[in-house]
């Protein structure tokens, strides 16, 4: 798991802090969520689709339009598994995010 949080962290880095406040949802709803199967093949096939080098519309070439399938993926999948998304998991995601990219205050009203 690891392995793919590192991988995340590099696409977070190109990608900002929105498109990888989606992905590191689905890393840690896929760790720390009570899937089932059909969720859990979900999550992989978007994680896997974001952090291979190669896809549809490869980012290299296609650069905003590249990330935004990956984005899209993403997005169809955290809808999916939202129900899954307990404050916990909202939480190791907000502090991943701080330690990426700095604290930011988020706005509360």
């Amino acid at each position: 798991m690891e392995n793919i949080l590192t991988t995340l962290r590099q696409f977070a880095l190109k990608a900002g802090r929105v498109a990888a406040r989606q992905a590191l949802r689905l890393f840690y709803v896929l760790k720390e969520g009570d899937l089932s199967s059909t969720e859990r093949v979900l999550v992989y096939a978007a994680l896997v689709y974001v952090l291979i080098p190669g896809d549809i519309l490869p980012r290299r070439i296609f650069h905003v339009i590249g990330l935004m399938d990956d984005a899209a993926a993403v997005a169809y999948v955290v809808s999916k598994v939202s129900k899954k998304l307990t404050p916990a998991i909202e939480q190791h995601v907000e502090m991943k995010l701080d330690e990426w990219f700095g604290y930011q205050v988020s706005d509360t009203r």
